[in-house]
């Protein structure tokens, strides 16, 4: 009986160990682990995908089954997005998780943006920029590279990109119960006074209150350019009223050293950020947005448009701010040259991306052309740092 028993305990433990172990929980940091190319999968109706391929100029969520590694998320939303960048060749897509199943999330994420990396031959600009970012202290999206699917066939290489969410900005700023913004370019605005704050609609879309009143939602922000657009001993204070200025300052000195040109100083205006402002406050944050076009040139001059935008205008004229500036320069040359840690950088993910790239037949540039980025991204790294410095020096 004994011998039974033990023996029928063996092989019940036997069976056992030959079960699958269920999947360890996956975590927002294992999605957007850079040392990682990932694979993504989505599963759409064939019929849907065509219409979503032949409108892609629409924001219409289609259903969708979204696989990564070992988990399965279902019955998620998905649509085409992006500005420049969006096409239906080699779709943007924007995943919501939560778009018809209330509350569902993917490694705590209710969204995330799979950015088809068009605009950019080297394909790592992106993911880079907003490395660097997080180093020197400015709050970025997080992002990873990853190989995508589409009912089985393989569409290029992807960016995973942190969506600025409320749990983008809980995670960064500490509290998430204020009013963000997502900025949409529709015009050349430089900061300047639109007066009624209606005009203020169309640039700054709500991502969360948006039933809330216009007055709540824009006054404060139409009160900010109001002030900007004012000269006069109290500018300063007044600006400061309605602006984290040296967030602001140094936001765009790290800009700079990347050599952002469609950023807050864009050559059209401000461009691809989003506008954070606290709960009981009326000052607002500026956060980075969507970094394809950084590392224009190496020599791009490290006073490029700061007159052009009336809030940069206005407080660089103070000494304090724009020693403030010309400090961030020089601690962002520092912290890219330190240990060659922005060509390093370069190269590493260029390396992880390589073959995929080479095989992604969707992306807008050729083999040679993505080998060519990435041989000028290596060159910016190597040379910017020093370009900046001296610059700063034959300044000062």
């Amino acid at each position: 009986m004994r011998r039974r028993l033990l023996a029928q305990a063996i092989l019940l433990a036997a069976s056992l160990a030959a079960l699958p172990l269920p999947a360890a929980a996956q975590t927002a940091d294992e999605v957007f682990d850079a040392q990682v190319l990932h694979e993504v999968r989505l599963l759409i109706n064939s019929k849907d995908l065509q219409f979503l391929r032949a409108n892609f100029t629409a924001n219409t969520y289609y259903p969708a089954d979204l696989t990564w590694g070992a988990q399965r998320v279902r019955n998620i939303g998905v649509r085409s997005r992006g500005a420049g960048s969006r096409n239906g060749v080699k779709l943007g897509l924007r995943i919501d998780f939560d778009h018809y199943t209330t509350d569902q999330r993917f490694a705590g994420l209710s969204s995330l943006v799979l950015d088809n990396l068009v605009q950019d031959a080297s394909m790592v600009r992106e993911r880079v920029a907003m490395a660097f970012f997080n180093r020197v202290g400015v709050p970025a999206p997080r992002e990873s590279f990853t190989r995508l699917f589409i009912n089985n066939e393989y569409q290029g290489v992807y960016a995973i990109v942190e969506e600025i969410e409320p749990a983008f900005v809980a995670r960064t700023l500490g509290e998430d119960t204020g009013y963000l913004f997502e900025y949409h370019w529709i015009g050349a605005f430089r900061g300047e006074d639109l007066g009624a704050i209606a005009a203020y609609k169309p640039l700054f879309e709500p991502r969360n209150h948006e039933s809330d009143a216009d007055g709540v939602l824009y006054g404060a922000i139409g009160d900010l350019f109001r002030e900007a657009a004012t000269s006069d001993a109290t500018t300063r204070e007044r600006i400061e009223r309605f602006l984290d200025v040296p967030a602001f300052v140094t936001l765009v000195a790290v800009e700079n050293f990347l050599a952002e040109n469609d950023g807050v100083l864009g050559y059209a205006g401000m461009n691809n950020l989003y506008v954070y402002r606290p709960a009981g406050s009326t000052r607002h944050r500026l956060l980075p947005w969507d970094k394809d076009n950084t590392f224009l040139q190496i020599d791009f001059p490290i006073l490029n448009r700061l007159d052009d935008n009336a809030l940069s205008r206005q407080l660089f004229a103070f000494e304090d701010l724009r020693a403030l500036y010309l400090d961030t320069l020089d601690r962002c040359a520092r912290a890219a040259a330190e240990e060659d840690w922005l060509l390093n950088e370069i190269t590493r993910s260029a390396g992880l991306i390589a073959d995929a790239a080479r095989q992604d037949t969707r992306k807008f540039t050729s083999n040679e052309e993505f080998d060519a980025g990435v041989e000028y991204m290596k060159a910016y790294a190597a040379a910017r740092p020093a370009f900046v410095l001296g610059s700063l020096a034959a300044l000062r």
